[in-house]
């Protein structure tokens, strides 16, 4: 019998903003443990860069990785720009999600990724060199050095199997300047689609400006059109939005999403303002069975299709009762003639 393979990923560790962060950092089972160098700049006492850079001027960042276990290792390091996850999480791990918004990343302005061998209960120091633009830049960049053993790590018994990867990282917060920059909103757009695996409208929220912050509510409604009974809604509280970045607000159905035109109410609120937005969008056909489909479910059939078989059927009822009734016109004609015959 073919044993159960499960891949797991070990937590990050070192998102700030999520919870408290310790000088160093180190998962069970890793065999590795990082730690940063922090410089003078340093803005307050956190265990992570939190930078006041100057413009023009070579950011030098400095980690310590030390090997905990008996055999040599190859990590690899990089520097990644932090995005918004879809669950209003902040995410420091590599990614694809770019911002349009965004006039500068961490990983734009770091030196290239390491790939760094580290001796057995050995300790290596890692540098990156991050230049900060000639004219500086407004608000902040955020993101973190990652460090990662590509390798896949077996555990588990009884009859399972667990390949663990491990990562951690380091989070970088970097700004030419104390003055903080005021968040701003925008509502993208709004389409279906899937996400988690559950059908959904997905509503494209983007902060705009460079600027971290949390404690964000979100209230969504969405209402099938000419009605004044929402048709699916979600409240969220507590989330968290990177600068200049993006995540799609997911309202959930648990049935189809029929074709059809619906409008969205939006409203979010943080930093004592409120943004809200009431947008009009449309479902369609394609649309809702394309979701389906990628859920294993059946796509409702077209009503197109069924008044087609509406059609045929009424037609043929019609030929059908025009036929009884020239039928009956024979025989009420037959029986005329018949008369007339025998008066004859």
């Amino acid at each position: 019998m073919k044993r159960k393979i499960l891949f797991g990923l070990i937590a990050l560790l070192g998102m700030f903003w999520l919870g408290n962060l310790h000088q160093v950092q180190a998962a069970e089972g890793a065999g590795f443990t990082i730690s940063p160098a922090l410089p003078q700049n340093q803005i307050d006492k956190s265990t992570y860069f939190n930078l006041l850079v100057k413009p023009g001027e070579t950011q030098r960042l400095l980690i310590y990785v030390k090997n905990t276990s008996d055999q040599a290792k190859k990590l690899k390091v990089s520097p990644v720009s932090a995005f918004t996850q879809n669950n209003g999480t902040l995410g420091y791990y590599p990614n694809n999600k770019k911002d349009n918004s965004a006039e500068y990343t961490f990983a734009q302005l770091a030196s290239e990724p390491q790939t760094i061998d580290v001796p057995a209960n050995g300790q290596v120091p890692v540098t990156f060199d991050v230049k900060i633009p000639e004219q500086g830049f407004t608000g902040q960049i955020l993101g973190s050095l990652y460090v990662e053993d590509p390798n896949v790590h077996k555990s588990g018994g009884g009859g399972m199997a667990i390949n663990n990867k491990f990562a951690m990282l380091i989070g970088v917060v970097l700004q030419t300047s104390e003055t903080e920059v005021a968040p701003d909103l925008k509502l993208m757009q709004v389409k279906p689609g899937l996400q988690d695996n559950q059908a959904g409208v997905l509503a494209t929220i983007q902060n705009f400006k460079p600027r971290l912050f949390g404690d964000m509510t979100l209230d969504g409604k969405v209402y099938r059109q000419g009605s004044n009974e929402p048709y699916l809604t979600r409240h969220e509280k507590g989330w968290s939005f990177a600068p200049n970045s993006h995540f799609d607000y997911a309202i959930f159905t648990k049935e189809a999403l029929a074709p059809g035109t619906y409008t969205l109410d939006l409203t979010a609120k943080a930093v004592g303002k409120t943004w809200h937005w009431r947008r009009n969008f449309t479902i369609t056909r394609q649309q809702s069975n394309a979701i389906e489909e990628k859920l294993g479910r059946t796509p409702q059939k077209t009503p197109w299709v069924w008044i087609i078989i509406a059609i045929i059927l009424a037609v043929v009822i019609l030929i059908l009762l025009w036929l009884i009734w020239r039928q009956r016109q024979k025989r009420d004609l037959w029986s005329e003639v018949k008369g007339v015959i025998q008066i004859i």
